[in-house]
């Protein structure tokens, strides 16, 4: 394995010469992220800076194109910490997150009203918003989308609140499109691509006629699992209120997610749509009256949103064997949907690999696969909380 360094226009600074220690993230709905800890050497402290980009070569498959260019996950250093303990050692601890935190750096601005798949709806935002449509000072520099599949999906009105933050609305429509993204890094062509993407179906019963991807103890692929089920969070259904129109009336709707429950199996939520707007700008620049039944379609839309956060969790944790019949990147990646098997907790889930951290210490390497729903962090618990 061999960590390249790179400055923010791609230019070449070296490879981390000594390391003790690396975890790498790679997340399909959200943001990655990576840790290392390295010795202080001369070279480590010239790479290892605030701001330089970071690359991860060991031999496996990254994204091709149709034009035979190779696009990476890269990550960029956001924090540096040197420690030294009673003994005098030195090191070096450097963390930071995968390129798509970049569309954290913006707002939408100006606000998108439109219909679309989830599909058209991202491709929108990013490229209005730090793309090719952007105003020169807010595109990103040397920005290019990679060639994407069209990809399934119904339909949705769609507004933003103004002024929302890029990364979190691209993290949303992802989530409910099931769409995986992010933005890679082209080491030859010295580019960056956005890469937006829907991983392929590897269960035992796929009919697209691709290879299965079964993981179980079984097949001694497997070294370690855990699984959880959790309906603690669960809510579907909710009572969705929006903006007062020019009479003062403010529409009230109910949304259920899938179909409509009664009885102790509903779960109520209230959602406050009031940021919806009551007007959108035409091409002109001028606000013009949203029509009441597209207003209403941009209140379930944000209602199913918000819903989707709030499903059963069903989480599937395997620590698998490198060395064994199925290999990371060869044959499954991160958003592709395979099948897990436990026999003797009588668990048989086909569930989406949705992240994946591989630990890389004293020249040995581990892999643990996250299939299904990640458990929700205590900060995004507060988050739920406070909505």
């Amino acid at each position: 394995m061999e960590l390249r360094v790179f400055d923010k226009t791609v230019q070449p600074l070296g490879a981390i010469d000594e390391l003790a220690s690396l975890l790498w993230h790679t997340k399909y709905f959200d943001v990655g992220t990576f840790s290392l800890l390295a010795p202080i050497t001369d070279n480590n402290s010239r790479l290892l800076v605030e701001g330089n980009l970071i690359t991860k070569h060991d031999e496996k498959k990254e994204v091709k194109t149709a034009d035979g260019g190779v696009w990476r996950r890269a990550a960029q250093i956001t924090y540096v910490h040197i420690t030294k303990d009673e003994n005098g050692l030195e090191q070096l601890e450097a963390q930071g997150y995968m390129l798509s935190w970049w569309l954290n750096k913006r707002c939408i601005y100006p606000q998108i009203v439109a219909t679309g798949t989830n599909q058209y709806l991202i491709n929108l935002m990013v490229k209005n918003n730090c793309g090719s449509a952007a105003g020169t000072k807010r595109r990103f520099p040397l920005l290019a989308f990679l060639a994407q599949e069209t990809i399934d999906g119904v339909a949705v009105e769609y507004a933003n609140e103004v002024y929302a933050q890029l990364g979190q609305e691209v993290k949303a429509r992802a989530q409910a499109g099931k769409l995986g993204y992010d933005i890679l890094l082209n080491e030859r062509e010295r580019l960056f691509g956005f890469y937006l993407y829907k991983g392929n179906d590897l269960t035992a019963t796929n009919t697209e006629g691709n290879t299965p991807c079964i993981f179980s103890r079984d097949f001694d692929n497997v070294n370690e699992q855990e699984y959880t089920e959790s309906i603690e969070s669960m809510k579907n259904t909710a009572y969705v209120i929006g903006a007062a129109d020019e009479s003062g009336e403010q529409p009230q709707i109910e949304v259920w997610k899938e179909t409509e429950t009664a009885g102790i199996d509903r779960d109520e939520l209230f959602i406050e749509a009031t940021d919806i707007s009551r007007t959108a700008q035409n091409e002109a620049g001028e606000d013009t009256p949203i029509p009441e039944s597209q207003y209403l379609e941009l209140m379930v839309t944000k209602a199913n949103g918000e819903l989707e956060t709030y499903g059963e969790v069903i989480n599937f944790v395997s620590t698998i064997n490198v060395s064994k019949n199925l290999q990371y990147k060869r044959d499954f990646t991160v958003g592709d949907v395979v099948t897990s098997i436990e026999k003797r907790w009588g668990v048989k889930i086909d569930a989406r690999v949705t992240k994946i951290t591989q630990t890389s210490q004293n020249g040995q390497e581990t892999i643990e696969v996250t299939f299904g729903d990640s458990l929700p962090s205590l900060i995004e618990k507060i988050k739920k909380v406070r909505k």
